[in-house]
């Protein structure tokens, strides 16, 4: 009987920074436009079985606004001043739930459903993520939304010349051991 029961077992995980990537992409008046963040941490709880992750029993993923990036300093102050750096200096993401999963493999993916917290202002996202568990856990997905849905205004320079689009899509790798 032991032979034929599946392995099923729990983790607590954090992110490795090594092997997690989180880019910003967006628009403007001028050009299109890719913030990168450098630093991030967080925490997962899963549950594997059979290598593949299982179920989410919690997630968080945190990114400090002022890790974002875009190799221009102009550009990284009015961000940084648009998503309230001052008064709310960190990004969040708090998993809640998922449905629709589908494993493959070490592979599964599924629909999620998560707080997403951005200049003090939190919302409810739905994202189609996948999960690769051949060496932790590797989660990967994006999505794309209108900052003002979060109360933010979008960026923009030169007197309000060059103006930023309302809408960005957040891309991410995520690796947690």
């Amino acid at each position: 009987m032991l032979f034929f029961a599946p392995l099923v077992y729990g983790q607590q995980l954090t992110v490795n920074e090594s092997n997690t990537k989180l880019s910003i992409d967006g628009t403007s008046t001028v050009h299109d436009w890719t913030m990168v963040a450098e630093e991030f941490d967080g925490k997962a709880d899963v549950t594997i079985e059979d290598g593949a992750l299982k179920s989410i029993n919690s997630l968080s993923f945190n990114v400090p606004v002022e890790s974002l990036k875009s190799g221009k300093s102009g550009m990284d102050d009015n961000a940084y001043e648009a998503l309230k750096e001052e008064d709310h200096p960190i990004i969040k993401y708090e998993f809640r739930s998922m449905d629709n999963v589908k494993i493959n493999g070490n592979t599964t993916t599924m629909s999620t459903k998560g707080v997403l917290t951005i200049g003090g202002v939190s919302k409810i996202i739905n994202m189609n993520v996948t999960a690769d568990a051949s060496n932790g856990i590797k989660f990967s997905g994006d999505i794309t939304f209108k900052m003002s849905v979060f109360e933010i205004d979008p960026p923009t320079a030169v007197f309000g010349t060059i103006q930023t689009g309302d809408e960005v899509t957040i891309k991410f790798n995520a690796q947690y051991k």
